[in-house]
């Protein structure tokens, strides 16, 4: 296979990219990997240097602002990175006729549906990480570099936070807990993510066809309180037991209210149809690499 000349990898000490770094040798001559110390994206002035300096020919941008209830309280330091950030990078790859991977979210859509979302549904976040995070695609799209999005969902890792980390933080610190139940999703590995991302990319380059779009996701789906359910029941005996409490997102808003949390898609799901086609492979069921994750989880958990 032909591999690409010079790959620069944005956000490599996060969830995906800390994944991505050994993957993506296996399709580049030339690897440059580069993490928040290395870049701020917030020092927008910077990008531009960083990228003149390296010359990539595919940019995979897994740099973000993930944290969905700080978002509501900072959202000039979420603005700087999803979107202005994105939209230096995008001109850049533009220019440069660099081709650019990024990741977006399902939170751009405000889960009012009842099926899985689709790449051509109608976005319409209610949270302003989602707000962002589709002001992102819509810098990428307007550049017209050539561009590939990722839409993930409920993405989860061994290092840093994540869903299945902070259950982990309050099975250990509480007797009870209250847990939403009305909210579905896909649990996505990291390093499914990351290994799906590079299989895509070959299928691109080996069939010199871009999709553009897709959402990229496991099959299945549960929701908050059951997925709780699911690490205590597979933590073998490594966690101590607790009172799970199922309720209404609605409720849990309320009594959330002084913190400011956001308000979340009640429907996460992502239709993959387009993904397994273009890959002409179906994707395996989220439970399978869950559980085997569950212990690496708990023993790579820090208060």
């Amino acid at each position: 296979m032909e591999k690409i000349e010079k790959i620069l990898l944005l956000g490599s000490s996060g969830q995906i990219g800390s994944n991505l770094k050994k993957k993506i040798r296996s399709i580049a001559k030339n690897i440059r990997c580069l993490s928040k110390k290395d870049l701020n994206l917030e020092k927008l002035s910077f990008i531009k240097t960083k990228l003149d300096k390296f010359k990539p020919n595919l940019i995979i941008n897994a740099s973000a602002f993930t944290k969905v209830d700080e978002a509501e309280k900072d959202k000039k330091k979420c603005f700087k990175i999803n979107v202005s950030s994105t939209k230096e990078i995008a001109k850049w790859a533009f220019k440069n006729k660099c081709f650019l991977v990024h990741y977006s979210t399902v939170y751009i859509f405000d889960g009012k549906k009842k099926k899985p979302w689709n790449e051509k549904d109608k976005a319409k976040p209610i949270n302003y990480y989602g707000k962002c995070k589709l002001e992102a695609e819509k810098e990428i799209i307007s550049s017209k570099c050539d561009y590939l999005i990722l839409r993930l969902n409920w993405v989860y890792n061994e290092k840093g936070e994540n869903f299945p980390k902070k259950i982990i933080r309050i099975i250990k610190k509480k007797k009870k807990i209250f847990l939403v139940n009305n909210q579905i999703g896909t649990p996505n590995d990291a390093e499914f993510i990351s290994a799906m991302t590079v299989k895509i990319l070959k299928t691109i380059i080996q069939r010199k066809i871009n999709p553009k779009i897709l959402n990229l996701s496991a099959r299945g789906s549960i929701n908050y309180f059951d997925l709780a359910k699911k690490i205590l029941e597979n933590s073998q005996g490594k966690l101590k037991k607790v009172k799970l409490i199922p309720i209404n997102s609605n409720i849990y808003t309320k009594i959330k209210k002084k913190q400011k949390v956001a308000e979340r898609p009640l429907n996460s799901l992502l239709n993959i149809t387009k993904l397994e086609r273009f890959l002409n492979t179906k994707m395996p069921d989220w439970e399978n690499i869950f559980i085997k994750k569950i212990p690496t989880l708990i023993r790579n958990y820090k208060k």
